[in-house]
């Protein structure tokens, strides 16, 4: 969502006042943004006009386009255009929505260099597991391995087992894929099983390692 939002206000901010913007479908499916007509499919974003405005009502129209909205609005404004809503784009950027994405990854970075897990997935893995979303999760993990981190450890159980969340994260794909593994109190070869598998495991990182690999096994042709 963020990635998509960057790529609207990118487009609407970099054209001149009086460009027109279009939207069409890219080859991967992602939606498209830019002041030329980008496809067969390209429709125009509403509100954003070729037709440059005289002096007299310039004021005027500029008042009426600059609406700050409070982050409730913006939120969701940005629902409303990751849902293909162009209207709402245009609110949104015209809203203040790319100053708060800006200070919002802004704020993610500086936590996430403080140690914040959940705030390195929000700044540096909104593209799929990059390269650089793997180093800085993996930097902020408590437990690791070469293809997962534990993301979340929830509480016990009422038959004393505990549930993990685990994420497998691989270098050479941008998928990312999450699992739940409970592991009972007890030390022994059954002590951690996946949710809605039949194997078990004597330890959480051997049946996190062994999921994840699976699962890459499954996505390679």
């Amino acid at each position: 969502m963020m990635r998509l939002l960057s790529i609207v206000a990118a487009a609407l901010l970099s054209a001149p006042a009086y460009a027109q913007i279009y939207t069409c479908k890219g080859a991967d499916g992602s939606r498209v943004f830019s002041d030329q007509k980008c496809g067969t499919d390209a429709k125009a974003v509403p509100n954003i006009t070729t037709k440059k405005h005289s002096p007299a009502n310039s004021a005027t129209t500029k008042a009426a386009k600059v609406e700050p909205k409070t982050p409730q609005q913006l939120q969701e404004l940005m629902q409303q255009c990751n849902a293909g809503d162009m209207k709402a784009c245009t609110q949104w950027t015209h809203g203040g929505g790319p100053n708060s994405l800006r200070n919002r990854e802004r704020d993610a970075a500086a936590a996430c260099e403080a140690g914040s897990l959940a705030d390195c997935e929000l700044r540096y893995c909104s593209d799929g597991a990059t390269e650089e979303c793997r180093q800085r999760v993996m930097q902020a993990a408590k437990v690791s391995g070469d293809t997962w981190y534990l993301r979340e450890e929830a509480q016990q159980q009422d038959d004393g087992s505990i549930l993990y969340n685990v994420r497998c994260i691989h270098k050479d794909s941008m998928e990312i894929r999450d699992a739940t593994i409970a592991c009972g109190i007890e030390m022994s070869p059954q002590r951690c099983r996946i949710a809605k598998a039949k194997q078990t495991y004597a330890r959480l990182d051997l049946a996190a390692s062994r999921h994840c690999a699976t699962a890459q096994i499954k996505r390679t042709p």
